[in-house]
């Protein structure tokens, strides 16, 4: 992924320099801007922070754990007396664990917040915050020291350097490669980015120190870029912790909990009285299903098993229609209409039509009124009429009368 390296210091303006992910080396050159031109640089771009080392102390410390989260919180107490400051006003970033020791880099908190302020003010979203010097070049041959102005930094090991004023280079490198015993590198890459070049590279060395000179022809920030490249995946990112993005989003979200809390109860509530209304509407349809089958059954009763009413009403209505035609149908209903609305009290159960003759389930108060729809039925002269069946049942008559066309 194409990067942006801002080198964040206490100026106005910052350093910063575009590396293309296909090149070893950016094809564009550092450029000076303010921070809020430097945001329009990272659009698609991940974005690498550099802070100066001078605000960041680089130790190691001894921890009888490889938990990372039992080791965040034993370190600010194991490195309480060897730093001057509360440890309550630092921030501990832990790097690799190697032989029962982690490296850490403690930095203010006031330093982290102003840091991290000034990139939000200027809408700068970053994963990576990494001290400037673990950004140069390593090898386990060769220390890089990097000479800007009147400030210097070396880079001493993974996740070890140091920098300082440039006056007390020589008392401090001394005693780093003192300290260094078995792994004192070989020589020095000395990276001269000074303005002023009037003090010679032998006059800022512990003597007898051997080194090579580097040029600075393409700016420091380019020779970050290149460290950073070689060891990214073993830098210390200063963005843990509370100053994690995770932890920041939290805080974003933190004042949201309770409208979310509420939300949440809002949806419960309604998917509870969608769940009643479904079921409600559930039971409604059944009643309905219920009724369709029972007004088909009166409807047709010769069909005995009811898959799907509607479609086998049309199927044996359309039968009827195939069966002698739907004019003697309507022929028929025309003849009975009139006989059975000139009777009171008379019930129409259910009607059918087979082979030309309508066969009609109905029910009557009494026998002799059957006796009197029969005979102005048969008064008809157009019209056969057969009683097929009567009972008596619950104080009515119900019968089943065949009605066909005279030939």
């Amino acid at each position: 992924m194409d990067k942006l390296f801002i080198h964040l210091t206490e100026q106005d303006q910052v350093e910063c320099l575009q590396v293309e992910e296909q090149n070893q080396f950016s094809a564009h050159p550092s450029i000076r801007v303010s921070l809020s031109e430097a945001a329009g640089y990272g659009f698609g771009r991940q974005v690498v922070v550099l802070v100066p080392s001078e605000q960041v102390i680089l130790t190691e410390v001894a921890v009888p754990t490889s938990n990372r989260q039992r080791q965040a919180q034993a370190v600010p107490y194991l490195l309480e007396d060897l730093l001057a400051d509360d440890v309550e006003q630092l921030h501990f970033a832990l790097g690799s664990y190697q032989d029962g020791k982690v490296v850490v880099a403690t930095v203010a908190h006031e330093q982290m917040q102003r840091w991290m302020g000034r990139l939000a003010e200027a809408g700068i979203q970053t994963k990576f915050m990494v001290p400037d010097v673990l950004a140069l070049p390593f090898s386990e041959e060769m220390w890089s020291v990097l000479l800007t102005g009147d400030i210097a930094k070396v880079r001493t090991g993974l996740q070890s350097g140091f920098s300082c004023d440039a006056e007390n280079l020589p008392v401090l490198l001394e005693q780093a490669l003192e300290h260094a015993e078995d792994n004192q590198p070989q020589r020095l890459q000395i990276t001269d980015c000074r303005d002023d070049k009037s003090v010679a590279l032998e006059n800022i060395l512990p003597p007898g120190v051997e080194y090579e000179a580097a040029d600075c022809d393409k700016g420091f920030l380019s020779l970050f870029a290149q460290g950073y490249r070689d060891e990214s995946i073993r830098i210390i990112n200063l963005l843990q912790g509370q100053y994690s993005q995770r932890e920041r989003l939290s805080k974003l979200w933190r004042p949201w909990r309770p409208a979310a809390a509420l939300l949440v109860a809002l949806l419960v509530v309604q998917g509870v009285m969608a769940s009643v209304e479904y079921r409600r509407l559930s039971a409604e349809k059944e009643q309905l299903e219920k009724q369709v089958e029972e007004h088909f059954r009166q409807g047709f009763p010769e069909i005995k098993r009811i898959v799907n009413p509607r479609l086998q009403a049309e199927r044996s209505l359309k039968s009827l229609r195939g069966q002698g035609g739907g004019a003697g149908f309507l022929v028929l209903l025309q003849d009975i209409g009139p006989v059975l609305q000139g009777l009171s009290d008379v019930r129409l159960q259910g009607i059918s039509y087979k082979e030309g003759k309508l066969i009609l389930g109905i029910q009557l108060k009494n026998l002799q009124q059957l006796d009197e729809l029969e005979q102005k039925l048969k008064q008809k002269p157009s019209l056969v009429v057969e009683v097929l069946s009567a009972s008596s049942r619950n104080k009515h008559v119900e019968a089943r009368i065949r009605i066909g066309a005279r030939q």
